[in-house]
């Protein structure tokens, strides 16, 4: 219906009728609950610009999103988005996650500063991340799992065999 009075005409009018034998119901649809506003834009780079993404592995399973952005923030510099990585049907921590920046140089910055470094007594291993993953937002993610396709999920795991791979050779050494 176009407003309000023109559904409310309707469910006076057709409520309780018969049709082909059978009594209809017709009552105004309920809300359950009000849908979420919006979330608040958030500064982003131009689509021209491409987001450097770090692959952070060995990440302890209580990380979440925004204690990986405050690690980054207090020990290198304010990334653009953080996203801790869930396995969909468990809930909880796949042990890696995803930290972006605005520039290539600020990525390989940040790998320089930060690889080996503790989070929650776990030694972080970084890399640039081989191909594009699309950054989560940096605030809604913090109470949910975010699900990711296939493909994003079987890179991820690639990228984690090849740091379990390159330091399983380090210790041979």
């Amino acid at each position: 219906m176009a407003s309000g009075e023109e559904a409310l005409a309707v469910v006076h009018k057709f409520n309780s009728h018969q049709i082909s034998g059978r009594e209809i119901r017709i009552e105004l649809a309920k809300r359950f609950k009000k849908p979420p506003p919006p979330p608040p834009p958030s500064p982003s780079p131009p689509a021209s610009e491409t987001r450097h993404v770090v692959y952070v592995a060995n990440l302890a399973w209580k990380v979440r999103s925004p204690v990986l952005r405050q690690f980054f923030t207090d020990n290198f510099k304010t990334p653009v988005s953080s996203r801790v990585v869930f396995d969909s049907p468990a809930g909880r921590s796949a042990g890696y996650g995803f930290v972006s920046f605005l520039t290539k140089e600020d990525a390989e910055a940040a790998i320089s500063a930060l690889d080996g470094k503790e989070l929650m007594e776990r030694p972080l291993r970084l890399k640039l991340s081989e191909k594009k993953v699309k950054a989560a937002p940096t605030e809604r993610d913090e109470d949910q799992a975010p699900e990711l396709d296939q493909e994003k999920l079987k890179e991820a795991e690639t990228e984690k065999e090849e740091i379990h791979d390159s330091d399983a050779q380090l210790e041979q050494s």
